[in-house]
């Protein structure tokens, strides 16, 4: 089980570049071989399975395709830092059917704990499947197998079963302590599956719809524990900002604000093109009751407005949005002026 793996992804996706060409090569000549030799009908000279040859030649050009994307996400995921060149990784798992079969294990069992009705039954359940949660959960292959049999509403139904143990009728988002317990707990294991499923771009239709039906703080729990891609983290803040126009600053709040803070662009992009929205963040720093959540969206705002973050133009449309929604009456920090002077500069 598993394997250490040393890929270059600029190089492999060259690879694969070249795979497909062959693909597809090999795709045009089979209708050609199968014509000449109906056409030749006994005369032909030549091998009888050329096309079934040349059939399987393409599915291994296909397969090889497969393992080798699969290996690129997979180190792409497991790496805590992207660097340019070489990526080495310990894969938990040495292919990517391995990995499916290991994840429909897991959710059956999964499953099977839920209908129990028992969160520490949910809980036995992750770690007897898994034997170490936090090393396959990066595993894109596992990480869309495993959430392809739960769906949606068995990812709700663990996390919900997970937070009301621990912090009963807490929704306002988990709160420090109960967070740092989740990362290591269920919670933390789906939502590294999800970011990794989602960032490449690995999940099925039906989770198109879960920012909008799913609740704030399994959402926000979501993107507190990993990193899905920025543009999931705006739609979900779309959402949720336009759920609580006149709600005060919560723990879902700080860990949206938060999760900016390592997607300055898209930061940029929603005060760019959501004003309404914007206009909730600012009026929860207005009311200045959660020092946590101030800091927090502070902070996203300083790495997102900064001189030379992100490109110029959406710097400057993001400026824009933000200084369109203080004259419209919001209230900002003291220390605004610093960032008006810089955005004079960008």
């Amino acid at each position: 089980m598993g394997e250490f793996v040393g890929i270059d992804p600029s190089r492999a996706h060259d690879l694969i570049r070249r795979l497909e060409a062959g693909s597809l090569l090999l795709g045009g000549v089979r209708p050609l071989v199968d014509a000449a030799v109906a056409e030749a009908g006994d005369d032909w000279a030549g091998p009888r399975h050329g096309a079934t040859a040349l059939r399987r030649a393409q599915e291994f050009l296909h397969d090889a395709r497969r393992e080798l994307r699969w290996r690129i996400d997979a180190a792409e995921q497991l790496v805590p830092v992207r660097e340019r060149g070489l990526l080495t990784a310990a894969f938990p798992f040495a292919g990517e059917a391995e990995a499916t079969r290991a994840a429909a294990e897991t959710a059956t069992a999964v499953l099977a704990a839920l209908a129990t009705g028992r969160p520490d039954e949910v809980e036995r359940a992750f770690t007897t499947a898994t034997g170490t949660p936090g090393e396959v959960a990066g595993d894109p292959a596992y990480a869309a197998a495993l959430l392809g049999v739960l769906g949606p509403g068995g990812l709700v139904l663990v996390l919900r079963g997970w937070s009301e143990a621990e912090v009963p009728g807490e929704r306002d988002g988990l709160p420090p302590a109960a967070l740092v317990r989740a990362a290591s707990a269920s919670p933390g294991l789906l939502a590294r599956a999800f970011a990794a499923a989602e960032r490449t771009g690995r999940l099925g239709e039906e989770w198109r719809e879960l920012p909008a039906t799913a609740p704030a703080d399994v959402l926000t729990t979501l993107i507190a524990l990993a990193r899905p891609s920025g543009a999931f983290l705006n739609v979900v803040a779309v959402e949720l900002l336009n759920r609580r126009p006149d709600a005060g600053p919560d723990w879902n709040l700080h860990h949206l604000a938060h999760a900016y803070r390592s997607f300055p662009e898209a930061l940029q992009e929603l005060l760019a093109e959501h004003q309404k929205e914007t206009g909730v963040l600012l009026d929860a720093y207005a009311l200045g009751t959660h020092p946590a959540y101030e800091r927090a969206l502070a902070a996203a705002l300083r790495h997102a407005l900064e001189p030379g973050a992100g490109a110029d133009g959406l710097r400057e449309r993001a400026w824009s949005g933000l200084t369109g929604g203080l004259d419209a009456g919001h209230r900002l920090w003291p220390d605004l002026e610093t960032f008006r002077d810089a955005g004079e500069r960008v």
